[in-house]
């Protein structure tokens, strides 16, 4: 539990400061081009390349890790390792392939928005500079796999910091010369430092477990087919950001942009606090499965669930409340103005209303995946998928781009409900009875801040406030509403309360200990 406190505490560190980053580079792109047609451009090529780097970072972790612990329980270290090398291989060379193909034929890749030409037009050369960048952020997939089979966390939690400093340099150092197309090239630049950052460490562990150059090995096959629904399941839900962008092309110029980054802002709760605690903890689950270890899973999911839920409803609610400050705070300046803000607040509330349902149905997914069960990961994510795109017919229309962050809201609820479905098949000891009470409390103790701090509005209005005294008022505001949801939760949940605090404080005193 140590090495996995020091590991969170590693993984939180360079997570904020992408996210810091991550922020920043939003309000630099917003600042200097505005919601406009060139921004939904940039936002539209950029979703292509992170989406094939989301898809295999994502495959790549949540399969390799867990067959290499089952692997190495089995067959030993030496063989573990091996297998891991020949997946390496494979990766890499459909990464060049892949690569290769946006870079000649961008147009078949820009042909996802052909519901607005305009919009297709202007990203295909983008999309041809960034080409690149989609086999630079494919190794750094792979290499973070490999190096978190090692236990290494520093490396892969820091390559957020490298992508987003490119972009931002590209933009301060080239927007003028050349537009929007400096972006795009910051994107190649941002990869190329993430490989860059990641490299150190994987030449040492290179050295200490030795490489094998091969395209066999005897569970390459099972290994693939475990793979093949994970892949499916993540590319299933790259198709709901898809989906939202294609749908938001056919509203007024700048709405691409706008819902971009009103996303951006409703998924920092998961990079700033879910990643933190779950991507240390999930080899730790996988060794357990591995070593039949079941009932300490069931365990685990029980204390994940309560911290998940004492982290993510308080901060969904404060995005909820706060939007409009939020959005104003963070992207009023330059060509972003009022309106551009207004754009962004009113989808931002409904990612707010999503965080949780995002918490819970990362860990379920997870979970499954760790338990092998990786073809009910697929099941979910195509109901997923079906009830967005769906929704987003419905709600467009009377909500706008609104309405397409509420499709994706609802649409995590269900997966958390068919997640947990699943789950409870694998671990009948999963009570759903006692977890729902669980998080009624800790919804509870959420409305007590929420009252909290609507009577602190009515003594500080922060409407029409902006800059340095919005940012007071808001800080003030959240810490007062912190001080109420935790005495709220001391007395309403005090187990989980007590588990929160156990893990903070644990990962402070590790802050500062040797690894």
């Amino acid at each position: 539990m140590r090495h996995l406190a020091v590991a969170a505490t590693i993984v939180a560190f360079f997570t904020v400061a992408s996210r810091i980053l991550g922020f920043v580079r939003d309000i630099v792109l917003s600042g200097t081009f505005g919601a406009s047609a060139e921004a939904d451009a940039f936002v539209s090529s950029l979703l292509i390349v992170n989406s094939a780097a989301a898809v295999l970072l994502y495959t790549l972790v949540t399969v390799v890790i867990p067959r290499f612990q089952a692997e190495r329980t089995d067959y030993g270290e030496p063989s573990a390792w091996r297998l891991a090398w020949t997946l390496a291989a494979w990766v890499a060379t459909l990464l060049v392939i892949f690569a290769g193909f946006l870079a000649v034929f961008p147009q078949a890749a820009a042909s996802l928005y052909r519901i607005n030409p305009e919009l297709a037009a202007a990203s295909e050369p983008l999309i041809r500079i960034m080409a690149p960048a989609v086999l630079l952020q494919g190794l750094s997939a792979l290499s973070t796999a490999l190096l978190q089979i090692h236990g290494r966390f520093a490396g892969p939690a820091a390559v957020g910091v490298a992508f987003n400093a490119g972009i931002i340099g590209g933009v301060l150092i080239g927007s003028d010369a050349i537009g929007i197309e400096a972006a795009a090239w910051g994107v190649t630049a941002g990869a190329l430092l993430q490989l860059a950052l990641q490299m150190p460490q994987f030449a040492r562990l290179m050295r200490g477990v030795g490489v094998t150059v091969t395209l066999t090995h005897p569970r390459l096959t099972m290994t693939a087919l475990l793979a093949a629904p994970v892949f499916a399941a993540s590319l299933l839900q790259q198709v709901n950001n898809f989906s939202d962008k294609i749908f938001a092309a056919t509203l007024e110029d700048g709405r691409v942009a706008a819902l971009t980054w009103a996303n951006t802002l409703g998924q920092a709760p998961r990079a700033l606090l879910l990643l933190p605690v779950l991507t240390p903890l999930f080899p730790l689950i996988a060794r357990l499965v591995a070593e039949g270890r079941r009932p300490e899973v069931v365990g685990a999911y029980r204390r994940a669930a309560g911290l998940l839920g004492v982290l993510g409803i308080p901060v969904g609610a404060f995005l909820i409340v706060y939007a409009q400050e939020v959005s104003s705070l963070l992207f009023e300046r330059g060509k972003c103005d009022d309106e551009c803000v207004s754009e962004i607040a009113a989808p931002l509330q409904f990612y707010g209303l999503a965080v949780w349902a995002g918490f819970m149905g990362f860990l379920h997914n997870r979970v499954l995946s760790a338990v092998g069960r990786t073809r009910e990961v697929m099941i979910a994510t195509i109901v997923v998928v079906a009830v967005t795109i769906a929704l987003d017919f419905l709600l467009i229309g009377p909500l706008e781009q609104s309405g397409l962050a509420l499709a994706s809201a609802i649409a995590l609820f269900v997966n958390v409900a068919v997640t947990f479905t699943f789950l409870r098949r694998e671990f009948p000891a999963l009570d759903p009875a006692p977890l729902a009470l669980q998080q009624l409390r800790l919804v509870v103790a959420a409305l007590v801040a929420v009252g909290a701090v609507l009577v602190a509005d009515l003594l500080l209005p922060s409407e029409a406030a902006s800059g340095l005294e919005l940012a007071g008022a808001l800080i003030l505001k959240s810490v007062l509403g912190a001080l109420a949801y935790g005495a709220a939760v001391r007395v309403i949940a005090p187990e989980d309360f007590a588990h929160a605090r156990a893990t903070v404080a644990s990962a402070l005193r590790r802050r500062s200990a040797p690894a």
